[in-house]
Formats: C-alpha cells, structure tokens, sequence
C-alpha cells in the first residue's frame, strides 16, 4: 500500500516557530491564517507558493519576525516523537511512503530529510495547492491503493474527495469534519495507524 503523508504538524511538531513569531498563541494565529489564506486561493483557482503565503502571513501577525529565520525554522522542524518509529515499523510492512506537502519541494525535501521517504511530491508541480484535486493527481497510483495521513480536516477531506482512503490524526484533540464523509481511520498518532494497517 502507497502511505502519503502530509508534512507540517501531521509529521513535523511547529512548536519551534514560537520562538521567531512571539510565542504559541502567536504561531497558532499564523498557521490558522495561512492554511485559510492557501484554502481561499485554491478555492479562487489560483496558485500562490506556500511559502511566500507563510511569509506575508508572519508579517500580519507578526509584524517585525525575521521571516528569513521563519523559512530556515521551517525546514528544521523536528518530528513528532511517534513518527519516525511509525516510519519505520510501516516501512517494515511493506509500505511505499510517499511525502506529499504544499511547501515548495526543496522545503519539503530539507524537512523530510533522512526519514526515508520512496517518493516526495510537492504541490507546486501540479500548480494547486491541496485540497485541489490537482495536488492529489499527483501521486502515481497505479495498481496501489493509496492512504492520505493527515492532522488536518480539510487535507483528509480532499483526499478523500479525490477517491483516496485515508487517516485522521487527531493531534491535539482535533476532530475531522463534521458532516463529510468518515475518514477511513481515526488515530491518535503514526503508531496507532501503524497498528490499524498491519492488522
């Protein structure tokens, strides 16, 4: 099975980013603003890259944060404790793990680096970001069947949307969205998931 994970806080923890925007609240404040800034120009049918959109939204919140240490912050973000042991477990499954983030692909590539990644795709070489069926087209299926892992209710919809099955992790307590279809999964992190699919 083809396992597609998305990247910034399903797989990496944005806790370090405190320190250049002004704390957590701050960082929570930015990242809600630029995933609503990046739904609204996917829904517009437009493209913008996903880091200038972090950019202009640090300046709005943040006005005065280096952004230029936001983007070097961003490419070292460290793993949630669970994920690199998930990794490797489903990597032992027999599973294709496939990185699939909104990020430019050299962000992606710098973020993911050493977790032994079969395949990494970026959104801005379909030119939509996720949860633009475009983004999903991306992942060559083929014969595989394909599950999308995400922290976010809006990346799992997509996905879904997009024919693809897919995981929920409820980091934080966070639920899926009310009133869509089920995730195929709901977990509270990689390992459960590892669990579920070797069952």
């Amino acid at each position: 099975m083809q396992i597609v994970f998305d990247i910034n806080e399903t797989l990496l923890d944005l806790a370090p980013l405190d320190d250049v925007l002004g704390g957590p609240d701050v960082r929570t404040r930015w990242f809600d603003l630029v995933i609503h800034t990046a739904l609204v120009v996917t829904a517009s049918g437009d493209y913008r890259d996903f880091a200038e959109i972090a950019g202009h939204c640090a300046r709005a919140v943040a006005p005065g944060s280096d952004v230029s240490r936001l983007g070097a912050t961003l490419r070292s973000l460290p793993p949630h404790p669970d994920v690199e042991p998930a990794l490797a477990r489903l990597r032992e499954q027999g599973h294709r793990l496939v990185a699939l983030g909104n990020s430019p692909r050299a962000v992606i590539e710098a973020q993911v680096a050493g977790f032994g990644f079969d395949v990494i795709d970026s959104a801005e070489e379909a030119g939509a970001l996720k949860p633009s069926p475009k983004a999903y087209a991306l992942l060559d299926r083929g014969d595989e069947p394909a599950v999308m892992v995400a922290a976010h209710d809006w990346d799992v919809a997509g996905a879904k949307a997009a024919g693809l099955r897919t995981a929920f992790v409820a980091r934080d307590g966070r639920i899926p969205l009310p009133g869509q279809p089920d995730p195929d999964w709901t977990v509270t992190d990689l390992t459960e998931l590892a669990r579920e699919l070797r069952s």
